[in-house]
């Protein structure tokens, strides 16, 4: 009898620990798909500068079209079949340029001293982990796309 209660606990142990190998690796997927739709969202919006300035020597981006851009990139986008989403993407853009200024302090990227644009995404999703001590509803990234002269 204690051999069938041993196999029972490591059975269900091991099965643990299989779910959760299993819902992290979706994690990881959906989190890398965040990522380079972050980034391809910075990169496309330092695209649109306006050339009037650039003519005259100074780099300001158009945010009109940044935007337009970026919310286009958002609309089409999806989180992957791996994750489930409870709702829209939505994204937060920061421009630092010759308009707005540099020497802002952006997190992890440290202090702007570049044109650059920052785009951080957010997705609600449904639980994520299927464990009932592991919960997680939100993935986020963020992305910086820098223009060094």
């Amino acid at each position: 009898m204690k051999a069938l209660i041993v196999f029972l606990a490591l059975t269900l142990l091991c099965t643990g620990f299989i779910f959760q190998q299993g819902d992290m690796g979706r994690y990881v997927r959906a989190q890398t798909t965040l990522k380079a739709l972050a980034e391809e969202c910075a990169a496309g919006a330092a695209l649109y500068f306006d050339e009037e300035a650039y003519a005259d020597g100074h780099m300001v981006f158009n945010q009109a079209e940044g935007q337009r851009y970026i919310a286009h990139m958002v609309g089409a986008a999806s989180l992957g079949a791996d994750v489930e989403a409870a709702g829209a993407i939505s994204a937060d853009v920061f421009f630092y340029d010759d308009r707005s200024g540099y020497g802002q302090n952006v997190g992890k990227y440290g202090v702007v001293y570049h044109p650059s644009v920052v785009v951080r995404l957010t997705a609600p999703a449904k639980d994520v982990f299927r464990l009932p001590f592991f919960s997680v509803t939100s993935l986020a990234r963020t992305a910086m796309y820098e223009l060094p002269y």
